[in-house]
């Protein structure tokens, strides 16, 4: 009988977690590690540079029954969008978005067209001179390393010289659209470009750097992780959520149209301004209740 009760306990402690360590397995996905510590990024059963962005089905041209392209801008000292912008000093394996896009852009893993307010231009022959247009006319402090034997340049940069402070802008460009073939409502983001502002003794002034097709960071951006709320730590998302999502705040500052203005060039105030984007967004949602008859 005796044995027979000390077979109950034990099984009774090995069920409420009482065991020796021995008798728990340890693994890699473990929330402590052997210090006792938390790890700089949060564990998971998965290793986040094993991620690939989920794909979107591409529509045939002709099913696309109606498309309207928006351009916005996303301001970081708005709280929603501080995950953009913090930490200004990478940490626990997270930087801001654009140390990130930096990288990525010097590097060349990612293609990086001039800007022009104008129209957008994606050929081999619109692609920036990183170093001309980036490096030097921001005064940013690189070494350069060429191979003796390619002849090719790459530029060493210290994550403290990477103007991430000064980029507290972006524009973005995308399209809404609506697919017969699917009946679906849609948004693609198109192309995203960091806005620089400084002043260089003559008051504030903003200089958009490049055009990034946003495709073309995806495969990156589904890598990285980036922490949206204080009350939460273990709320986990990725850059690529954050946008696919549509986790940030914005403002229309243009549309598609025949005279291709921009809506300051046509309103005077601040609350015409604020009453045409408004307007667009409005009829944008409209469309998508036109589209359906009750």
């Amino acid at each position: 009988m005796k044995a027979y009760s000390r077979l109950i306990i034990a099984a009774a402690a090995l069920a409420l977690g009482l065991g020796t360590a021995s008798a728990q397995s340890s693994t890699t996905n473990d929330f402590f590690n052997e210090n006792g510590e938390i790890p700089t990024n949060l564990p998971t059963a998965y290793d986040m540079k094993d991620l690939t962005p989920i794909e979107f089905v591409n529509p045939r041209a002709d099913d696309i029954y109606w498309q309207k392209v928006v351009y916005r801008v996303i301001d970081l000292r708005e709280r929603m969008n501080y995950p953009l912008y913090y930490p200004e000093t990478a940490v626990d394996g997270r930087e801001s978005f654009f140390s990130i896009l930096f990288k990525l852009i010097n590097e060349k893993k990612v293609p990086a067209f001039r800007f022009d307010y104008t129209t957008e231009r994606f050929g081999k022959d619109d692609l920036i001179d990183f170093e001309e247009e980036v490096l030097k006319k921001f005064e940013v402090i690189y070494k350069v390393k060429t191979n003796p034997t390619t002849k090719v340049k790459t530029f060493q940069i210290e994550d403290s010289d990477i103007p991430n402070r000064e980029v507290i802008k972006y524009y973005m460009k995308e399209v809404w659209f609506f697919d017969k073939n699917s009946s679906t409502f849609n948004v693609k983001i198109i192309s995203i470009c960091p806005v620089l502002v400084t002043d260089r003794g003559v008051g504030t002034q903003s200089f958009p750097l490049c055009w990034i097709p946003f495709d073309n960071l995806r495969p990156y951006l589904v890598q990285r992780e980036v922490m949206i709320t204080d009350k939460n730590n273990g709320a986990r998302m990725s850059y690529d959520d954050l946008f696919i999502k549509r986790r940030f705040a914005s403002n229309i500052y243009k549309e598609s149209n025949l005279q291709n203005r921009m809506i300051l060039d046509y309103n005077a105030t601040p609350e015409d301004v604020k009453r045409e984007q408004e307007r667009i967004q409005r009829e944008i949602l409209n469309e998508e209740q036109d589209l359906w008859e009750y």
